[in-house]
């Protein structure tokens, strides 16, 4: 059933900016008593200056023993079926006792109030504002009134009383809502995050971009040095900010406050997704990167460790060093090209929640390249994990049902800095080439090196053995309840041919029970080959 929110108090108590709040945020259906006595008003060719319109309202409450209200409310409901709906306002308590003789625990009567004094400054505030169409009109005046003058017996009976004058808009409508059951429980699991298990380059792009399609809200942290690269039925992109799947989905897309944006790329990115207003949304305090980040970057640590140079990380610097400057722009909301798509990532998150939308968080690069966990100084800008990628979106961790973790067959670096003797990308225990690979899986080695670029600079890649220490600190940091193997085809070509778990190699599937004795999580999905149809599905959830 609709939940019915009466709400009473005097002149400026805040009912009206209580009733825009439920509007806004959790999509009630407002009637204002006020509309309807001015509509009865001009029909009846009566006055409708304030005092018209409270004699008005005391005739009909008079003649129809306060149900003119109810009856104002059913007919919007006979419109508009199933909708919360907040009366702005109730004045006596008939009004109130007509409403819970017919939706009976579906009442709620909420009444504001403050001092006098408060009241009175509100008014004259109001008056300065334009907002009041009597600019002679006085607050004593308005309040002179006898059912105005009475509205203080509602506090009685009411079920939420708020004192407005210690409580602002912000705290009174969460007051509110929390004794409406608005808020859905912190528990509720409802967010899937993927994330990397090793140096970057996983796979996670196209695993994302698998799974996208079972959720309302896709969620993008990290910033455009990490590109996931997805084929699927609308073709190959490579997504650098928004996240994988965004053009296969229809869930709404959000750009986490922790994000770091290029505005540019960002923007171009939308329009090749075919996105637009009002699905996708950047959060007003994501980081946007400057061109003096992108110069700072090339010069200095792209040669020393093999950074992709995108001015991400000297952004993210900024963000904490000019948080006392005026006047420069820094984040999102600072900029013109940017308004048509801000939207406040914890605004979505928790309508999301409340009505039970599933979410996938997606985070970028990997856990080795954690900038407190990885192989410092050889490490990203950011903490990669799942605990860095939840602070990043804004999401607590008792909303995590399940953590993916993507691990690739053979893990990969970014190719060592060029001409720069004695520096290099970071360690890789037992460095092999990709000839080596193609060669023990039975591969086209030229196809393979030809594949191996980076999504982002297009540079090519350093190859390791599988390191299991590596993973198993991964799998300690992250708590994946899930696997997922990328790259099976590098252990053997075969491989690209199985559509089932059973269909791939006896020594394929010998690693992957060891994977999951190491990782003490099971493996759900496998990669196959770069293809939109090639994923062997294993997940006992949906």
């Amino acid at each position: 059933m609709s939940k019915i929110v009466l709400v009473s108090g005097h002149i400026c108590s805040g009912k009206s900016q209580l009733a825009k709040n439920l509007v806004d945020q959790f999509g009630f259906l407002r009637l204002k008593t006020s509309d309807v006595v001015r509509a009865f008003a001009e029909k009846e060719g009566l006055g409708t200056d304030r005092e018209s319109l409270q004699d008005l309202g005391d005739r009909l409450d008079k003649e129809t023993k306060g149900s003119w209200v109810l009856e104002a409310v059913q007919k919007q409901l006979a419109k508009k079926d199933g909708l919360d709906v907040i009366v702005d306002a109730v004045r006596i308590s008939a009004q109130v006792e007509k409403f819970r003789a017919a939706f009976g625990p579906a009442v709620v009567h909420v009444h504001l109030w403050a001092s006098e004094g408060t009241l009175q400054k509100r008014f004259e505030a109001r008056k300065q504002q334009g907002r009041e169409l009597d600019s002679a009109m006085t607050y004593q005046r308005a309040n002179l009134n006898k059912t105005e003058k009475e509205v203080d017996y509602l506090e009685r009976e009411a079920d939420v009383s708020v004192d407005t004058e210690r409580s602002d808009t912000d705290d009174t409508c969460t007051r509110v809502a929390a004794r409406l059951g608005l808020y859905s429980r912190l528990t509720d699991r409802l967010v899937d995050v993927v994330v990397g298990g090793q140096f970057g380059s996983e796979g996670k792009g196209q695993v994302a971009a698998y799974l996208s399609r079972e959720y309302d809200v896709l969620v993008r942290v990290g910033g455009p040095n990490a590109g996931h690269s997805v084929r699927s039925m609308t073709g190959e992109y490579v997504y650098h900010h928004l996240p994988s799947g965004s053009r296969d989905s229809r869930g709404i897309v959000l750009i986490g406050p922790g994000a770091v944006i290029n505005e540019k790329g960002i923007l171009k990115e939308i329009e090749e997704c075919g996105l637009r207003a009002g699905r996708v949304f950047i959060d007003p305090q994501a980081m946007v990167i400057s061109q003096e980040d992108v110069d700072f970057e090339q010069r200095t640590v792209v040669g020393a460790i093999s950074s992709t140079g995108t001015g991400t990380g000297h952004a993210l610097s900024r963000k904490i060093n000019q948080r006392g400057a005026e006047g420069v722009p820094t984040v999102a909301r600072h900029y013109a090209g940017l308004q048509p798509f801000l939207g406040s990532t914890f605004e979505h998150l928790e309508r999301a929640f409340a009505s039970g939308q599933k979410v996938l968080l997606e985070g970028t690069q990997g856990s080795g390249l954690s900038l407190h966990h990885g192989q410092y100084p050889h490490v990203t800008s950011r903490d990669t994990n799942v605990a860095g990628c939840l602070s990043e979106a804004g999401i607590a961790p008792s909303r995590v049902r399940r953590v993916v973790m993507v691990v690739r067959t053979y893990p990969i670096r970014v190719a060592d800095p060029d001409k720069q003797p004695g520096k290099t990308s970071g360690e890789l225990k037992q460095e092999i080439s990709f000839a080596e690979i193609a060669r023990r899986a039975e591969l086209d080695p030229v196809h393979v090196e030809k594949a191996e670029l980076t999504s982002t600079t297009k540079r090519k890649r350093r190859v390791g053995e599988f390191e299991w220490d590596q993973i198993r600190k991964s799998c300690a940091l992250n708590g994946p309840t899930d696997l997922a193997v990328s790259f099976a085809d590098y252990i053997s070509a075969q491989n690209r041919d199985a559509r089932r778990y059973e269909q791939l190699t006896p020594e394929t599937i010998k690693w992957i029970e060891e994977l999951e004795r190491v990782a003490h999580a099971p493996v759900s999905l496998i990669s196959t080959r770069f293809s939109e149809r090639a994923i062997i599905d294993r997940r006992n959830w949906v």
